[in-house]
C-alpha cells in the first residue's frame, strides 16, 4: 500500500464513521446507541478478520508487504461497501 492509498483508506473510515454518527444523532438521537453499537462491532469483525487473514499469509511465509495487505483487506472492504451503501461517495 503506498502512502496515498494509506491516506484515503484513514479518510474514508474517518468520514463514514463521522457522517453515519451524526447522522443517526440527529435523527433519532434516543436510538442512536444501539446502532452505535452495530457500527463498532463491525469494525472489531473486520478487524478480526484481518488478523487471521494476515497470521494465515504469515505462517505461510508471504512478504510482509502480502501480510500487510492480507491484514487489512477485510477492514477496506467494509468501508468501501459503507461508503457506497450510505451514499457517502
Amino acid at each position: 500500500m503506498n502512502p496515498f492509498d494509506a491516506w484515503r483508506f484513514m479518510t474514508e473510515a474517518h468520514t463514514v464513521m463521522l457522517r453515519r454518527s451524526l447522522a443517526l444523532l440527529a435523527a433519532e438521537p434516543h436510538q442512536a446507541g444501539p446502532a452505535l453499537m452495530m457500527m463498532a462491532v463491525e469494525k472489531h469483525i473486520a478487524f478480526s478478520e484481518g488478523v487471521a487473514a494476515a497470521g494465515l499469509a504469515a505462517v505461510s511465509g508471504a512478504s510482509p508487504e502480502v501480510v500487510m495487505a492480507a491484514a487489512l483487506r477485510p477492514a477496506r472492504k467494509q468501508v468501501r461497501r459503507n461508503v457506497r451503501g450510505k451514499g457517502l461517495a
